[in-house]
């Protein structure tokens, strides 16, 4: 037995949800207004439609849910319509009931006892007096407040609700929305109930919904609701396979995941229950095509069947007509509207049975093997070599996988060769003269196998592959394959993230290759062992390898390696400031890479020329650059992994330049390509800092911590992480939290010799402390002194990284120091700072064209010249030029931050949009937001009467006020619930 699980949380329906809100608006303005909501079952209809009530609730709407049931021909005349209005019985005294009964009350009346006189009531003659009977009912109820009317099934409905829901949609004139529900499969075979949804459509107010799966973030998010826990990518692929975006079938699985995610019992025979009542013939038709796959050829399945062709296309036409098959219109073939369908089937077939029909597939398949195209020809390989597999024929299994497996690395797709190649694997010992006879042996095939998996993004598996290939190889006797092996066992290490593990897999390589003279082999391991220390931030280091690996290839013409060491060498350079010599590297490194038609290594550099532009203040150029390489690594199959890790950079320069919408979407079409953690953390990375700029903190911080989880061992991501998660922690006024933050990526700056990772840590924790210093108004010196001593071990740590000639030539580097020095004065003068250094740290970021921190340098530099001799006309500008720039963007926070400001100085900004109020914050006034706002800094009663110009007293009513407003207790919780609704002043 598994226990129901239900999502906590409505996933995947926002659009949807929407759209039922504008049904409600339109009902409480005084219209009568319709929605349809169509699907599957199990697709989520009744939870949105039940989410839609809560609403309506929320908003004052009287709230009336009915059924339709499916009880064949004893179905009761208007039993929905009904259902809904027993609920008067309960939510309304009698005077009100009589009221809105009115002239049904005799009718009507007994409904809580019994069903009365109005059940016989059909579609004959004189039920146009019940349908107008029952529309005084629903117009009066309407008059006393909104009414929402919630039918759910109607492909179940009886005539008379039919007709009553047709009479409703015409005739209803009142404050009142009508949504109903039903399964679009059911519809072709219940001509009515289409014909009524079809008059429906054409009501002007009608808004029609179908609802579709849920996509696989959906399904992440769906499963990690439920779980309380993010949902592995194992699972998440397993239900997207399986549940094919069903949510009540994904719900069911996850319940089901102690017993191995088989089929729950309610499900399996929920979904045998549509096949039962298709007769036995057709039944017999459905298991053949289960055992076929998920796309069955018509002239394949007709081979098989062994049926005539007119009663076959018959049983076809039946099972399509009951939506169990569906036509693929490309192919003509035949594929079941749910895999979890043919799952069912499939298992219901005996062993023998399928062994039997397995193998008369694969007898159907071997001489239709010649597929016009690669892809073709793989997928064709591929489901001969399985069929034999299934039917128990291990040799011209064998012969089959190794076969599929080298044409689905023609097409392209090693995921698919990983699977032929491991299948091959494990049937090798089974069928030793099927092995004699490969056109691969036993060493080659792990080798493919290591390689597509790796290509694939499945690096365990890999390096599972490479051990036993290392562990059938004498390093003594053969010391340049076990290098080769160990070079490639580091490769994968470090895809997955474990850089650790990668280094000492790569010096173990360097070792193995270097008692021989310069080679290939050794050329390529110090290349990899110069790329880990290049990504460990020891640039110098990583130049020396790059040097020598380069020269090892030069000398053993190789030039795949030539075109490898030239990008880390690029690379490196770039880290230490050298954009000039190390941008020049990294083209050569291309011409040689598309030379050598090595695409890995090509896409690998194009990947580091947009990192670098990037860099180099360059970020349009980089926008363009990384833009490139997702086409490149599909075209490898290697879209999940390489794709994500190296086009994520040009979502990250969009947010940087202010293109959030476009950051967004190109971030959701990643993270909807489902990458492995390695590759995940950078997306992550740009989404968790576009969530704090917009005030989602929750959701940043969460981000932020997924993305350190998948990449713990390189500086880059884990410092961005950091400081990131610093600033957020800071910005909650959680100080503690973002000291801890910022001595954890100060740790990963220990040993490196770049100045990026020391400037943009050393920033954060600066920030940091003025933001603690600034909040400290009521509390002791000794703070505000420790803050001040950190900061400045900080800001000497940052001045001394940058110290180096090349520094200078970092734009992004010295716009961060700028911005630390800044924040610096802030820490002596609690006027703000530096309005010098603010409008340095301002102009740097203009360069650069990035909007938000140079917005939030104007504001800072507003607050600077306020006590400055410029005065409140200076600060002005500068807080309406923020203030235009954050509006823009849609940077609440900041907008916030700039709108308070003003308020505070009394000066009037050019009529931004306010930021967005949501929860009980709507319900206070303006001063009262004011004073939240301050609250919220931490100033005492006092301070906050000093800059509202109030007296003490006032505010203590003020905050009295807000917290009987907000639900709370005290201050502490008051700021807290700020935070949480995006207090606006």
């Amino acid at each position: 037995m598994s226990a129901r699980v239900t999502s906590p949380v409505l996933v995947g329906r926002r659009d949807e949800l929407g759209v039922l809100g504008g049904v409600l608006d339109r009902a409480a303005a005084g219209e009568f207004a319709v929605a349809t909501i169509g699907g599957e079952a199990g697709i989520g209809k009744t939870r949105l439609s039940m989410q839609a009530g809560e609403r309506a609730r929320r908003q004052g709407f009287t709230v009336l849910i009915g059924g339709c049931l499916d009880i064949g021909e004893s179905t009761v005349p208007y039993a929905p319509l009904l259902e809904a209005l027993r609920q008067l019985w309960t939510e309304l005294d009698s005077d009100a009931l009589t009221e809105v009964l009115g002239p049904a009350s005799a009718e009507l009346g007994s409904l809580p006892h019994e069903l009365g006189p109005l059940m016989a009531a059909d579609a004959a003659p004189g039920a146009g007096r019940v349908f107008e009977l029952l529309r005084g009912v629903l117009q009066r109820l309407a008059e006393r407040q909104p009414v929402l009317l919630i039918i759910e099934d109607l492909h179940w409905a009886d005539n008379a609700t039919r007709d009553l829901l047709r009479y409703l949609s015409r005739n209803l004139h009142a404050p009142a929305a009508l949504i109903i529900t039903y399964r679009s499969e059911e519809l072709p075979q219940r001509y009515p109930v289409r014909k009524l949804v079809a008059d429906l459509h054409r009501h002007p107010g009608c808004q029609h919904l179908q609802l579709p799966p849920l996509t696989g973030a959906e399904l992440r998010e769906l499963a990690g609701a439920i779980l309380g826990h993010p949902a592995v990518p194992d699972v998440v692929r397993e239900l997207a396979a399986r549940a094919q975006g069903n949510p009540f079938y994904a719900e069911e699985l996850l319940a089901a995941r102690d017993q191995g995610m088989q089929i729950p019992e309610v499900l399996r025979n929920l979904l045998l229950l549509r096949v039962a009542e298709m007769g036995p013939d057709v039944r017999r038709m459905l298991r053949i095509a289960a055992v076929g796959g998920t796309r069955v050829p018509h002239e394949l399945l007709a081979a098989v069947a062994g049926e005539p062709e007119t009663a076959l296309t018959g049983l076809l036409r039946t099972a399509v007509e009951h939506h169990v098959l569906t036509v693929a219109p490309a192919t003509g073939g035949y594929l079941f509207r749910h895999a979890l369908l043919r799952e069912v089937l499939y298992e219901d077939l005996l062993p023998g049975e399928r062994r039997a029909l397995h193998t008369a597939f694969a007898t159907a398949l071997a001489g239709r093997t010649g597929g016009s195209s690669p892809a073709e020809r793989a997928g064709e390989l591929g489901q001969l070599a399985y069929h034999w597999d299934a039917g128990g024929h291990p040799a011209e299994a064998l012969l089959a996988s190794v076969q599929a497996g080298l044409a689905a690395e023609a097409a392209s797709a090693p995921g698919d060769a990983e699977r032929h190649y491991d299948r091959a694997l494990q049937l090798w010992d089974q069928a030793p003269q099927a092995a004699a006879r490969s056109p691969l042996d036993r060493h080659a095939l792990i080798w493919r196998a290591a390689q597509t998996a790796h290509l694939a993004g499945d690096y365990a598996r890999a390096i599972a592959l490479i051990g036993e290939a290392l562990a059938a190889t004498d390093p003594d006797r053969e010391p340049l394959q076990a290098s080769a092996l160990l070079t490639f066992l580091g490769y994968s290490h470090h895809a997955a993230g474990d850089i650790n593990s990668a280094e000492a897999a790569y010096n173990a390589a360097l070792a193995a290759a270097s008692p021989a003279p310069a080679s290939p082999e050794r050329a390529r391991a110090l290349e990899s062992k110069g790329h880990v220390l290049m990504l460990r931030d020891r640039n110098h280091d990583a130049i020396d390898a790059a040097r020598q690996a380069l020269a090892d290839a030069e000398q053993a013409n190789a030039r795949a390696t030539q075109a490898r060491a030239l990008n880390v060498l690029g690379r490196a350079l770039c880290n230490l400031g050298q954009f000039t010599d190390g941008l020049a590297c990294l083209d050569r490194a291309q011409q040689i890479a598309a030379e050598a038609g090595d695409q890995a290594t090509l896409l690998w550099t194009r990947g580091n020329a947009a990192d670098a532009l990037f860099d180099a203040g360059r970020a349009s150029e980089s926008v363009r650059v990384a833009a490139e390489t997702l086409p490149m690594a599909r075209a490898m199959g290697a879209a999940t992994n390489y794709g994500v890790y190296f086009a994520a950079r040009g979502a990250e320069a969009l947010a940087w330049l202010g293109r959030w919408q476009a950051a967004r979407q190109l971030l959701g079409e990643l993270l909807a390509l489902d990458p492995p953690p390695g590759s995940r953390c950078r997306p992550l990375l740009t989404s968790g800092l576009l969530r704090f700029w917009q005030g989602d903190f929750d959701a940043a911080r969460a981000e932020l911590t997924l993305a350190l989880d998948g990449h713990k061992t390189v500086a880059t991501p884990a410092t961005c992480a950091y400081a990131r998660q610093a600033l957020i922690a800071a910005a909650e006024h959680r100080f503690d939290a973002a000291r801890a933050a910022v001595q954890a990526g100060l740790g990963w700056c220990a040993g490196t010799d770049g100045p990026a990772h020391i400037t943009r840590m050393c920033l954060a924790g600066i920030t940091v402390e003025a933001e603690r210093a600034a909040t400290a108004t009521t509390r002791s010196r000794i703070t505000d002194a420790a803050a001040g001593g950190t900061a400045a071990t900080l800001i000497h740590r940052a001045r001394s990284a940058t110290a180096s000639g090349t520094a200078a030539h970092m734009p992004i580097v010295q716009a961060e120091l700028a911005t630390a020095e800044a924040e610096w004065s802030r820490l002596h003068d609690q006027h703000g700072g530096s309005p010098d250094r603010w409008h340095e740290a301002a102009t740097h970021w203009e360069n650069l064209s990035f909007p938000h921190p140079a917005a939030y340098a104007r504001r800072r530099l507003a607050e600077a010249l306020l006590h400055s001799a410029e005065g409140a006309s200076a600060a002005a500008r500068e807080l309406a030029a923020a203030c235009d720039t954050a509006t823009m963007l849609g940077a609440w926070p900041l907008l916030r931050s700039i709108q308070a400001l003003a308020e505070r100085a009394r000066i009037p900004l050019p009529g931004p949009a306010a930021a967005p109020q949501t929860g009980p914050a709507g319900g206070l006034t303006k001063r009262e937001r004011q004073v939240l706002t301050l609250l919220t800094d931490g100033l005492s009663n006092r301070r906050i009467a000093q800059d509202l110009f109030i007296s003490e007293k006032t505010v203590s009513v003020h905050i009295s006020h807000i917290l009987a407003k907000l639900g709370v207790t005290n201050r502490t919780e008051a700021a807290a619930a700020a935070r949480r609704i995006n207090i606006t002043p």
